[in-house]
């Protein structure tokens, strides 16, 4: 039986809701931007939607001039419309702040009597001369960087710090790594860490490369420390469902493993749940794990891949989205759509840096998609945002070069011929790929908000189960666009 769900009137907790509700207010006037979808801006004449007095000056706005307004510059000379201003002051103040440098940017339910510290000692308390030295090795030759790119590194190194204190403040020696991929977090846990680890990947084929490279790195280790004795991580392929059945299945094998593998029995196999980029409705599955099952003794999730995330309830699948009593409740028919969830997993700050140093030519395909949208829907109509191949333009491709990589696998009479791509109109559509350019800038400073309302939602759905969340930016947003990570530690009685 569930837990009843606890409404929690903390600071951190009242204001979430309060944020929640005014971004849905902000939603109900803006929102179409979201849902719109950019191949329909010839079609569905998206850019004689915007208020009149932004259609005035934006059209007279250079990609880099927006660029550097958007990313907060007030020292421009142009009177901008009062309601565009307004729209992005309040986008500023009502989503969650994205520098990981800054420690005002923690969300924190108030509630909690964990004093959880932000800092972690290699191998936290191990004594154990052995193990120090390996502390040595590892950073001397930096063992853990092969395979691994920068992206991937950086934020390893950020989250599996944060995990070791999680293990260490509940006392957990064991981490079940969800979605584990090729096992660099799950290298790193183990061996730079000293904790018992379970990969749970439903690629078999990433877990057999996995396999492969925890050899790879505990024979590097072996030859500067030859009698170092280490846990290799355990890797199962599954697939985690959203169900009750299939919840105590996976606990019942993560519980044997341990005990046949680690030589832990039930009392002491007591685990937290670690998933990095969990893809859509994961991430809820895994917070629902961890508040229903004691065994779960903490959890570190960044989630992303929103758009993924399933909306209502059908007959066999659980929503991912909201999971909160509050919103579940409250929302009506304040659904996210697919467009909105989607823009909401892209950086706000990469696409105003390349606005702002000019660096947006490719961001002419979405007016090549755009242009190529009407092209294939006077074709037919069948074809109305029908998948096309995925294509980099660069400032030497033509258009008519774009529609032929990108509609490759069309049957032929649906393909773009050489008079449909010189069509005057055609010519004119992408002679406005810089309203385009403004058009997308506009859905993404409102995109924070709709990532804002997800992660609030899962920060209220476990302050709702009595489980002390904490959300905090880890990663350099640059590098990592989803770059919140939410954990909560269960609190030893």
């Amino acid at each position: 039986m569930a837990a009843p769900t606890v409404t929690c009137t903390c600071g951190a907790c009242s204001r979430s809701r309060a944020t929640i509700q005014q971004i849905f207010h902000i939603l109900d006037t803006y929102g179409w931007l979201l849902d719109s979808y950019v191949v329909d801006f010839f079609q569905e004449q998206l850019w004689e939607k915007l208020p009149s007095n932004w259609k005035i000056v934006l059209r007279t706005v250079s990609p880099e001039e927006f660029g550097v307004w958007l990313a907060g510059d007030i020292s421009r000379t142009r009177v901008w419309p009062l309601s565009l201003l307004a729209l992005r002051r309040i986008t500023k103040d009502l989503q969650l702040k994205r520098d990981h440098r800054d420690n005002g940017s923690i969300v924190k339910c108030e509630k909690t009597n964990n004093k959880f510290e932000f800092n972690s000692n290699l191998i936290p308390e191990n004594k154990d001369t052995t193990l120090c030295d390996k502390q040595v090795v590892l950073k001397k030759h930096n063992l853990f960087l092969k395979h691994v790119k920068i992206k991937k590194r950086h934020e390893i190194q950020q989250i599996a710090e944060i995990c070791a204190d999680c293990a260490k403040e509940s006392n957990a020696k064991c981490i079940v790594d969800v979605g584990a991929g090729m096992g660099h977090l799950a290298r790193t846990l183990a061996f730079k860490y000293n904790l018992r680890v379970i990969c749970i990947e439903q690629d078999s084929s990433l877990s057999k490369q996995a396999r492969k490279w925890d050899k790879e790195l505990f024979l590097s280790l072996s030859k500067h420390l030859p009698d170092l004795s280490l846990n290799f991580p355990q890797h199962v392929s599954v697939r985690i469902e959203n169900t009750d059945s299939n919840q105590t299945e996976i606990i019942k094998n993560i519980q044997e493993i341990f005990s046949d593998n680690f030589n832990l029995d039930e009392k002491s196999s007591g685990f937290g749940i670690v998933g990095l980029h969990p893809c859509g409705d994961l991430a809820a599955t895994l917070l629902k794990l961890y508040a229903s099952r004691d065994e779960a003794k903490f959890i570190c999730i960044v989630g992303c891949c929103y758009m993924k995330l399933t909306l209502e309830h059908s007959i066999n699948v659980l929503n991912g989205h909201p999971l909160s009593e509050y919103l579940s409740s409250s929302s009506g028919n304040r659904k996210m759509s697919y467009t909105a969830l989607e823009v909401a997993c892209h950086a706000i700050e990469i696409y105003c840096d390349k606005l702002k140093t000019g660096n947006y030519e490719d961001l002419i395909v979405h007016a090549y998609r755009a242009a190529l949208e009407t092209i294939l829907t006077k074709r037919s109509e069948k074809l109305r945002r029908n998948q096309v191949k995925n294509v980099k333009v660069t400032n030497s491709m033509t258009f008519e070069q774009y529609c032929t990589a990108a509609t490759a696998d069309f049957e032929p009479h649906f393909r773009p011929t050489r008079s449909d791509c010189q069509d005057p109109q055609i010519q004119s559509y992408l002679n406005q790929w810089q309203q385009i350019v403004i058009f997308g800038a506009l859905r993404t400073m409102l995109a924070p908000l709709v990532e804002t309302v997800v992660l609030l939602d899962r920060f209220l759905y476990l302050s709702e189960n009595n489980l002390s969340p904490i959300l905090k930016p880890i990663f350099d947003a640059r590098l990592s666009p989803r770059n919140f990570l939410l954990f909560s530690v269960k609190r030893n009685e």
